[in-house]
C-alpha cells in the first residue's frame, strides 16, 4: 500500500504555480488556475511516458494538488510546459504529470520574409 503524500505535494517543499487551459481543450473552460506542487526534472522513468516526437524536448514531472488535464500549461521557472501525460493517484494525494518544454508561437507576422 502507498502512504498518501498528499503533505509533501502541499507541504514546505511545494511551490504555487500558474496552470493555462487552452481554449482548445476539450475538456475543461479555457482559463487559469492556480495549483500546487513539487515539480522536477524528469528523468529516464518519466520520458518513457512521453510521446515520441516530444522525448528530444526537456521534461518535467509535476505531482500537483490539483488536477490538470492534457494539453494544460504549467508556468514554471519563467518557462511553459505543455502537458503530454497524465495519471490520476488522488488516492495517494496527489496527481502525476509529465510535461514538455514549449515556445511562445509565432505571430502571424514574424518579419522574416520582409523586404529589405
Amino acid at each position: 500500500m502507498r502512504p498518501n503524500v498528499r503533505r509533501v505535494v502541499t507541504g514546505r517543499m511545494s511551490r504555487k504555480f500558474t496552470v493555462t487551459h487552452p481554449a482548445t481543450s476539450d475538456w475543461q473552460p479555457a482559463g487559469v488556475s492556480n495549483n500546487r506542487g513539487v515539480i522536477y526534472p524528469a528523468d529516464t522513468d518519466a520520458l518513457q511516458f512521453a510521446p515520441e516526437g516530444t522525448r528530444l524536448h526537456d521534461a518535467i514531472v509535476v505531482l500537483a494538488a490539483k488536477r490538470m488535464a492534457f494539453g494544460d500549461v504549467v508556468a514554471w521557472h519563467d518557462e511553459r510546459w505543455r502537458i503530454t501525460h497524465l495519471q490520476d493517484f488522488s488516492d495517494y494525494g496527489y496527481y502525476y504529470a509529465v510535461a514538455v518544454r514549449t515556445a511562445e508561437p509565432a505571430g502571424p507576422d514574424s518579419g522574416g520574409f520582409a523586404d529589405a
